[in-house]
């Protein structure tokens, strides 16, 4: 079970480990400490029966070769959700958040719900910790400690002046339609382009329509086929977007299309020729249908969806969250009295620098 849904997201961005420092086994001290949060430790021998048991679990599932290097990537996320977990209960505790067993009992409930769709779910708390297989009691401490931690969490946050979310989805809604506004004028001037080219083909003779559509689409064309005049090659169904392959394959030969809309823009197809599909005989396999065509394409960026205020808003409060959590988990294990042996510093923060502490216009 997790420590917490928003501190274990938290862990590998706060704490930047190196995932790819040694970490070699070694059950010679099993008391040996491995990481010290103030008076809590894990030692190597909690460690070494943390990958045991993961590896009692997914071992089968192992390839021999990967062995070493998934035995290492255990132990060092266990070494971090130690230290992160230690930091942010010790934390808690020292500014004198508590828990009801009302509280513990709504998170509970919570989690039960989120487990109860899946097959053979714990019916209960008590069953779902009694499953775990790092013990029911160990369970139940990440459990309460969880609750704990996200309590101090979310207060910290609602004290810390948090974005306001309203506000800021109202400039962000309003920069997409901005954005939608100018896209729609350049689409208009695109369409009037492609329309105007359309004209010229239009009023040029039927045994000049080829080398006169080559020319537009060499001196006009947003494709990079403009260098061949605008020429595609051969295509059989499926290799290209469904109204451009509509139109290439039904479309007479020597014709130049109306304007086809696409996710890329506006074009205009000319099919130069068709070949039928074969049947396979003794000596040749069978082949597709394919056309062979040319087009002039007039790039267009497409109009970005506008989304509901709530959906912003909740996409704002989440980013805010995350940002602040990030920074407030970082400052209390830098400021945590904290001891690692050296196979394990490696999960230990940076050092905090001079730009950390210094605005950027201070100096």
């Amino acid at each position: 079970m997790k420590v917490s849904l928003i501190t274990a997201a938290l862990v590998a961005s706060a704490l930047m480990v190196g995932c790819a420092e040694e970490n070699k086994e070694n059950t010679e001290n099993a008391d040996q400490a491995v990481i010290t949060v103030g008076s809590s430790t894990l030692t190597r021998g909690d460690i070494d029966k943390g990958i045991a048991k993961v590896l009692e679990l997914q071992g089968s599932e192992i390839p021999a070769e990967q062995l070493d290097y998934v035995k290492q990537r255990i132990a060092n996320q266990m070494a971090q959700s130690f230290l992160v977990s230690e930091v942010l209960t010790q934390e808690a505790m020292k500014r004198g958040v508590s828990v009801t067993a009302e509280e513990l009992s709504a998170k509970g409930e919570e989690i039960m719900k989120q487990l109860a769709m899946r097959p053979d779910s714990p019916k209960t708390l008590d069953e779902l910790f009694e499953k775990s297989p790092f013990g029911a009691e160990k369970a139940r401490k990440e459990f309460e400690n969880g609750v704990l931690i996200d309590k101090m969490l979310k207060a910290e946050y609602a004290a810390s002046s948090p974005v306001d979310a309203e506000a800021e989805a109202d400039k962000i809604i309003a920069e997409i339609e901005k954005h939608n506004a100018e896209v729609q004028s350049l689409k208009d001037a695109a369409l009037q382009k492609i329309q105007s080219l359309k004209a010229e083909l239009d009023a040029t003779s039927a045994d000049q329509v080829a080398a006169k559509f080559a020319e537009l689409a060499t001196s006009s064309s947003d494709c990079p086929s403009s260098a061949r005049g605008g020429d595609l090659g051969d295509f059989t169904r499926g290799m290209m977007v469904p109204e451009f392959e509509k139109v290439a394959f039904e479309q007479e030969v020597g014709k130049v299309s109306d304007v086809v809309e696409t996710k890329f823009g506006y074009h205009l197809i000319l099919t130069t020729s068709k070949t039928p599909a074969t049947e396979a005989t003794d000596d040749m396999p069978a082949t597709p249908e394919k056309v062979t065509a040319s087009h002039i394409l007039v790039k267009v960026e497409g109009v970005e969806p506008v989304p509901t205020k709530e959906e912003v808003i909740s996409f704002v409060k989440g980013q805010a969250e995350r940002a602040f959590m990030q920074d407030f988990v970082l400052k209390s294990v830098r400021a945590a009295e904290i001891s690692a042996s050296e196979d394990f510093a490696h999960i230990l923060p940076p050092k905090e620098t001079h730009e950390d502490v210094v605005a950027p216009d201070a100096e």
